[in-house]
């Protein structure tokens, strides 16, 4: 008994199916959140073998952006390191940074941290941060800079820049508003006009130290002007020290 041929119709219909069977297993691809600057082969492989897991796939994309990794390339990776290949590899995976959501409890004392070497003076009076900042996960240190006050006493509002570090690598940095109060003794410049001061003259590995006196004031890493003893000759330098500065052109 001969067997009947599908109508073309229902042939068509049967490998649309097929079709779309495999289309079906092959699913999207895996989706990887990754704690660092740098993807590697056990961020985007479970239990992958000890000489491949620290095999670098590249750096780990932006926050809010994501990468795709290919099959193809993490095999090129562990096969240039000559690293054990998985027994399974995924077609290809999807890595994003992983983001970690900070209230104002846990930001203000950070910012509090690492402004503590305020200069002479001045004091925190309030740190007015967002009620929450999503910064990417795994900072290992966090810094802050903010421009320095002016000599005079009462309220001074400032932004400082809070910047979140991976190890020696930026991984964020945060603008926060930081209100002072500046006493009496910011209002005091390190070293005042007239001052006695020794500048200090490099050249080499040679170094001279000379008489002079401050031409302004001026704080600790400041610019001013020098007046030379005898020869009243006026240079510039920068003050590294309450009464020392460092010559910024030759005598």
């Amino acid at each position: 008994m001969r067997a009947r041929s599908l109508h073309p119709r229902a042939t068509l219909v049967a490998l649309a199916l097929v079709a779309n069977a495999g289309v079906a297993d092959a699913g999207p691809p895996a989706r990887v959140e990754v704690t660092g600057t740098r993807v590697r082969v056990a961020d985007v492989i479970r239990n992958a073998p000890a000489d491949a897991a620290e095999v670098d796939l590249g750096p780990t994309p932006a926050a809010g952006g994501s990468r795709l990794i290919g099959r193809d390339q993490i095999l090129q990776a562990l096969r240039e390191h000559q690293a054990t290949e998985p027994a399974r590899l995924p077609e290809a995976v999807r890595v994003v940074r992983r983001m970690r959501t900070l209230t104002l409890a846990e930001l203000e004392p950070m910012v509090r941290e690492a402004l503590r070497q305020l200069p002479r003076g001045a004091s925190i009076a309030a740190v007015r941060a967002p009620r929450s900042v999503e910064v990417p996960a795994g900072w290992s240190a966090v810094t802050a800079e903010m421009p320095r006050p002016p000599r005079r006493t009462g309220p001074f509002a400032a932004t400082a820049i809070v910047t979140f570090l991976g190890g020696s690598d930026v991984i964020a940095r945060v603008p926060v508003r930081v209100d002072l109060t500046l006493s009496a003794e910011a209002a005091t410049p390190d070293l005042a006009h007239g001052t006695a001061v020794t500048l200090v003259v490099r050249q080499g590995l040679i170094e001279v130290r000379i008489g002079a006196s401050a031409g302004a004031d001026a704080n600790i890493g400041d610019m001013l002007p020098v007046v030379l003893r005898p020869s009243g000759r006026v240079l510039q330098a920068r003050l590294i020290e309450p009464t020392v500065a460092l010559a910024v052109e030759g005598p």
